[in-house]
C-alpha cells in the first residue's frame, strides 16, 4: 500500500490543494493547485457558499492534473483564540506478553480528550509530549515495547467550535472527507523544523495575506500562538491609497517590483501603471518601496514584541515564512529587525517551490508524524495503478460526532491497518 495524502490549506488569500507521497520518508509532490477565494476574512469563513465552490473548482482541477478523485483531505484552522492544555494520563498493559499496542495508545489518547476542554470550544488535536513506560523510560514510538504502565504527558489543543464547525460543514457540502485538523502554527513547524529546533525554544512567524501568526516551540512542541491581524492585503491597501490606483493592480508591484531594502534599490527604474482615472503614471522603484518597506517593517515589529509577550524563556531561533517573504531582499529587512541569526524558510519541495505552500505541505508531515506515534499505516486513496490513482469506494459510515471526524480514520480498527 502506498501512503498518499491530500493536504487543503484555507487560507484568507487563496486555498492551497496538495497530493503527496511518502516513499522512503520522503514526501514527492503528485499534483498541486493554488485557486483564489472569497469568502474568507483574517482566515475565518464568512460565506460557506463561496468556500464551498472554491473546494469543489480545486479539487476538479486535481481530478483532471491526476485522474484521481479527491474523497478525503487533511485541513487546517487558524490557529488565534486557541487554547492549549496540559494532561496527564497512565492505564495498566493488560496483554498476556506486556506488550503495549495501538488499542493502548488510542484508550490514552482518548481518556486524555475529554478533560479541560470549555463549553464553547473543540478538540483540535492531542499534541503527545511523553510516553513514559514503568514511569521511567521515555519512547515516542511506544507500540511494540514492553511495561506494566504506560503514562501519556500531552497538550490538547482546542479551538472555538464555530471556527472548526464552519470548516467541518463546507467540507462535507464539497463531499470531502475529513480525515484531520490541524492548527496551522502547528503545521508549520513540521515543515520548517531540523534537528535543532527540535532540541530548543523558539518562534516561526507566519507572515501571510490579512494575518501574521507567531507561534512558540518548545522542543518541537508548540506552547502558544498568537494571530495578529495584519498582513500583506495591508501593504496593497498602502499602495492603492497612496498611489491613487487599484488595489487589484497592487499585487504585482508588492511582489515583482518592489524591494523591502533600501540598500538594493534603483533610482532609475520605473513601473508604468495606471491609475483609477486611467492616466499612465511612471512610478520609481524607490516611492513605491518606501510604502512597503514602512508596513513591512511594522509587521516585522509588531511581530517581534508578540514573541516576548508570548514566552518568558529563551528564543534561540526564529524561523519566519509565508507568501510576504517571498518580497525581494526581505532577508535584509529582518536581519535589522531580528538579528542575522534569523532564519528565512524557503520551501524547496519540487513541483510547490514557494512559501505559500509552507502550511498545506506541514500539514501531511504533521498528520504521518501522528500514524507513526499510533502505529498505523494510512493512505487517502485505496489503489494505485501505476500513473492512474482510482477513485476507492467509500465504505465509511457516517457520523455526526465531531470527535469522530478528527479521529475516527485512526483511532477505528479499520482495515487501513
Amino acid at each position: 500500500m502506498k501512503t498518499i495524502y491530500t493536504s487543503i490549506d484555507i487560507g484568507s488569500d487563496t486555498v492551497k490543494f496538495i497530493v503527496s507521497e511518502l516513499y522512503k520518508d520522503k514526501f514527492n509532490i503528485l499534483a498541486s493547485h493554488t485557486i483564489k477565494t472569497k469568502g474568507i476574512r483574517k482566515g475565518l469563513i464568512v460565506d460557506a457558499n463561496l468556500v464551498i465552490n472554491t473546494l469543489k473548482d480545486g479539487v476538479k482541477e486535481i481530478n483532471n492534473n491526476l485522474g484521481i478523485e479527491i474523497k478525503k483531505a487533511i485541513v487546517n484552522v487558524p490557529s488565534y483564540n486557541s487554547k492549549f492544555i496540559y494532561t496527564e494520563t497512565s492505564k495498566e498493559i493488560t496483554s498476556e506478553d506486556s506488550k503495549i499496542t495501538k488499542e493502548d495508545i488510542n484508550e490514552l489518547i482518548k481518556k486524555s480528550v475529554y478533560s479541560k476542554i470549555p463549553n464553547d470550544y473543540e478538540l483540535l488535536t492531542v499534541q503527545p509530549l511523553d510516553f513514559i513506560i514503568d514511569s521511567e523510560n521515555k519512547n515516542p514510538y511506544p507500540v511494540g515495547k514492553t511495561g506494566k504502565n504506560i503514562t501519556l504527558k500531552a497538550i490538547i489543543i482546542a479551538t472555538p467550535k464555530k471556527n472548526i464547525y464552519s470548516v467541518v460543514s463546507v467540507m462535507e457540502a464539497s463531499s470531502i472527507e475529513l480525515t484531520d485538523i490541524t492548527i496551522s502554527g502547528l503545521a508549520d513547524y513540521y515543515e520548517v523544523k531540523n534537528d535543532s529546533t527540535d532540541k530548543k525554544v523558539g518562534a516561526i512567524i507566519n507572515l501571510g495575506h490579512e494575518t501574521t501568526t507567531v507561534s512558540i516551540f518548545n522542543r518541537g512542541k508548540i506552547m502558544n500562538t498568537e494571530t495578529i491581524q495584519i498582513g500583506g492585503r495591508n501593504i496593497e491597501r498602502d499602495l492603492a491609497r497612496v498611489f491613487n490606483i487599484d488595489i487589484f493592480e497592487t499585487r504585482v508591484l508588492k511582489e515583482k517590483f518592489a524591494s523591502a531594502h533600501k540598500r538594493f534599490l534603483s533610482l532609475t527604474e520605473v513601473f508604468e501603471i495606471k491609475n483609477t482615472v486611467g492616466e499612465v503614471m511612471k512610478l520609481s522603484q524607490l516611492e513605491v518601496s518606501e510604502v512597503v518597506m514602512a508596513r513591512l517593517s511594522e509587521i516585522l515589529e509588531l511581530a517581534k514584541k508578540q514573541i516576548l509577550l508570548l514566552t518568558k524563556q529563551k528564543i534561540n531561533y526564529v524561523i519566519l515564512t509565508g507568501g510576504l517573504t517571498e518580497i525581494k531582499h526581505f532577508k535584509n529587512l529582518c536581519f535589522e529587525i531580528f538579528g542575522k541569526d534569523v532564519i528565512i524558510y524557503s520551501v524547496d519541495t519540487l513541483g510547490v517551490r514557494d512559501n505559500k505552500y509552507t502550511t498545506a505541505l506541514g500539514m501531511v508531515k504533521y498528520f504521518n508524524d501522528k500514524m507513526l506515534v499510533r502505529g498505523k499505516n494510512y493512505t487517502m486513496i485505496d489503489s494505485v495503478d501505476e500513473s492512474l490513482l482510482i477513485t476507492p469506494k467509500n465504505n465509511n459510515k457516517k457520523n455526526d460526532k465531531i470527535i469522530t471526524k478528527i479521529f475516527g480514520s485512526f483511532l477505528s480498527n479499520s482495515k487501513e491497518d
